[in-house]
């Protein structure tokens, strides 16, 4: 880790080091045998570098002080003393000391005296630096000195303050580290999340278009069919247009024919096993929908309107049930008819086609017409919850339309349905027109039926039977293929939220959205 000149811990060190490298000449000094005044002077220096550091910390210069004059050391590095006059206490500038003891001379002169060795004072200086180099040597230093111990001290904390801040900045260089090695996983854990956070977006807008280029197909495919079904309908009018020349011509004929023809409306259409049915009838072909009951029940009303006692005839070629709240509508209708409604049945009546022709005030069948009861077999779809509350929903429509009719046949539910297992593995029970007569299920079995209202000829059109792709039926229902390429009938959508299918479809031709 480098240390920048101007951090605090920078100019800590420098200043220890400064310090300690100060105490140290101070205590060599003082233990090779310096004067006093030279061991005197080491703290001073220690602590004029002590000053020097916290000036240098500081950022300022030191103050320029005259520097004081070091002591002269014994030896030939001493400074030579000034020369004296002689006994007369005087020096080279004339100046008197004051003092004849200080003078050299005169302490060599009482020495000479003392020793009997009298020589002239010129040979005194000569004698005086003979005996220099023969001076004794520097006492050792004292180990129980104070101002030592107190060095010896100081150098032991610096010490210990200098392992201190060594140990300060290997824990600042591992804090440094450790901070450094954080943001680089910072950095790699941003990263990488940031790579992530790409790859689930690309992720994401690759679902995206591929569910658009899917609804774009299924659009496409949708408008291929509303296409097909476009074409088949102006094919279908341009038959119709074709043929309304054709049509005109043959009405033309047959009102020459039928001019004498006159609807017979009676009181009593049955007549010698014969049933005649007036001009007031209502055909009702193909599956129980909203549409089917909307045009019955406006039709039933119509009728009413203009005679209140003549019967109306609702006319069943074939139907195989449907909607149970479409044919709740119907049966309701027929109950509120101030004119007495028949049912009339020529082919087949299944399901909730068979309820609405067993629950009619009066009805009639051939002998070979088909009339079929079972339980309420939906079509439902949806989550496990979603399928008991439908099943709840469609036991509720069963109980309440097949109870009336268990009651015509003189049984009760239970036993109206046990009989159904009976007579059929699926519940289907089917009874040709003589035993559903005796059942109960429709009133009367004619041997004829003559269509009095019947005064022209209507234009040839399609059998509705045949499935025509695309073609809109009078039910409302549409032809269609499955996957596997087989013509089906696509019911329409039940709009009433509570509605069930109660139809009967054992070759699985109808088929729900």
């Amino acid at each position: 880790m480098k240390l920048s000149p101007h951090s605090s811990l920078f100019t800590l060190s420098k200043r220890f080091l400064l310090t300690l490298a100060a105490a140290t000449a101070a205590v060599a000094l003082a233990a090779g045998g310096a004067s006093a005044s030279d061991a005197t002077s080491a703290p001073a220096a220690a602590v004029a570098a002590s000053d020097a550091a916290v000036v240098a910390e500081k950022g300022r210069k030191p103050r320029k002080d005259k520097p004081a004059k070091p002591a002269a050391a014994p030896g030939k590095d001493a400074a030579p003393a000034k020369k004296c006059c002689g006994i007369c206490g005087k020096n080279a500038a004339g100046s008197g000391t004051g003092d004849a003891k200080q003078c050299p001379k005169q302490q060599a002169a009482d020495a000479q005296k003392k020793s009997g060795e009298q020589k002239p004072a010129a040979g005194a200086a000569p004698q005086q630096a003979s005996a220099a180099p023969q001076q004794p040597p520097a006492p050792k230093p004292d180990p129980e000195d104070p101002l030592l111990k107190a060095m010896q001290k100081e150098i032991a904390r610096l010490t210990l303050e200098k392992n201190l801040i060594d140990a300060r900045l290997a824990f600042e260089d591992a804090r440094r580290r450790d901070a450094a090695a954080r943001r680089s996983a910072e950095r790699n854990a941003a990263a990488a999340e940031e790579k992530s956070r790409i790859e689930t977006d690309l992720a994401l807008e690759a679902l995206r278009d591929n569910a658009k280029l899917a609804k774009r197909a299924q659009r496409l495919r949708e408008l291929e069919a509303e296409m097909r079904t476009l074409k088949a309908e102006v094919e279908t009018a341009n038959l119709r247009h074709l043929s309304t020349v054709d049509a005109f011509k043959k009405r033309q004929e047959l009102a020459r024919v039928a001019t004498n023809a006159r609807p017979k409306h009676l009181k009593e259409p049955l007549v010698n096993g014969t049933l005649y049915i007036s001009d007031r009838r209502i055909p009702f072909n193909g599956v129980v929908t909203q549409r089917l009951a909307e045009r019955v029940i406006e039709r039933i009303n119509f009728l009413n309107n203009q005679s209140a006692t003549d019967p109306i005839f609702i006319v069943i070629d074939r139907s195989p049930g449907g909607s149970v709240a479409a044919g709740f509508q119907i049966l309701k209708a027929m109950e509120s008819s101030k004119a007495p409604v028949y049912v009339v049945v020529k082919g087949y009546a299944a399901s909730m086609a068979a309820v609405i022709t067993t629950l009619a005030q009066r009805s009639f069948c051939y002998d070979n017409t088909i009339i079929l009861h079972h339980q309420m077999s939906t079509m439902l779809g949806g989550n496990m919850s979603s399928l008991k509350d439908q099943m709840k929903t469609a036991d509720k429509w069963y109980r309440r339309l097949a109870t009336p009719v268990a009651k015509k046949m003189g049984k009760t539910l239970e036993e109206f349905t046990k009989e159904m297992y009976k007579h059929n593995a699926d519940a289907d029970w089917e009874e040709f027109g003589s035993e559903a007569k005796k059942l109960k299920w429709v009133d009367n079995v004619v041997e004829r039926i003559v269509e009095t209202g019947i005064v022209e000829e209507k234009p040839d059109t399609p059998p509705a039977a045949v499935i025509r792709l695309g073609h809109v039926f009078e039910d409302g229902c549409v032809g269609a293929e499955d996957d596997m390429g087989r013509r089906c009938y696509r019911l329409p959508v039940l709009e009433n939220p509570f509605d069930c299918w109660w139809i009967y479809d054992r070759r699985g031709l109808y088929r729900t959205e």
